[in-house]
């Protein structure tokens, strides 16, 4: 009796899993069935598909990317002169110089990445590419170095990084 009831067990187990499995590969066929063209080699791909959130052309794909790490660069903006000045337990010296380091690298980012959009609309993507390639990691480069783990700041700046990652994965379908 026992090794009936063993058996269905074993059976009914192997069934669900069975099911489980046909379910996840039916779910993953489906997403990869609505991902973007542009976001194929992007090794973030649900957040390429975000972010480039049906681009019917490699151009809209690239301004919506471009505009999406603009708008992050500008959030660094404002978390490091509203809010890193307010922390407590950092020297004063350090949140200056780290404010100064993120607002400069920003600064930076943002231009290089008006320049991307020029030489896009240009029809220049080797300019573009060399100006989204410039990541622009001072800040979170400065965080790590005084060993800053202020969560605004840097969760802000992990996704700065990420968009650029997209864009430039964006960047290199072929169009």
């Amino acid at each position: 009796m026992k090794s009936m009831t063993s058996q269905k067990l074993s059976c009914c187990l192997l069934l669900t899993m069975a099911t489980l499995l046909f379910l996840t590969k039916s779910s993953e066929a489906h997403v990869v069935g609505q991902m973007s063209p542009y976001c194929k080699t992007c090794t973030i791909p649900n957040l390429c598909n975000r972010v480039v959130n049906g681009a019917t052309n490699w151009n809209e794909a690239m301004v919506k990317s471009i505009d999406a790490c603009t708008q992050i660069a500008y959030r660094i903006h404002n978390v490091t002169n509203k809010i890193l000045p307010q922390i407590n337990g950092v020297e004063p010296q350090t949140k200056t110089s780290i404010q100064n380091t993120c607002k400069e690298a920003m600064d930076s980012a943002v231009s290089d990445l008006e320049e991307a959009m020029k030489a896009l609309n240009k029809n220049d993507p080797g300019s573009m590419i060399s100006n989204l390639a410039s990541l622009h990691t001072d800040c979170a480069d400065a965080l790590e170095q005084f060993g800053i783990k202020f969560l605004p700041l840097t969760k802000v700046v992990g996704r700065y990084i990420k968009f650029m990652s997209v864009a430039l994965s964006v960047a290199q379908i072929q169009h």
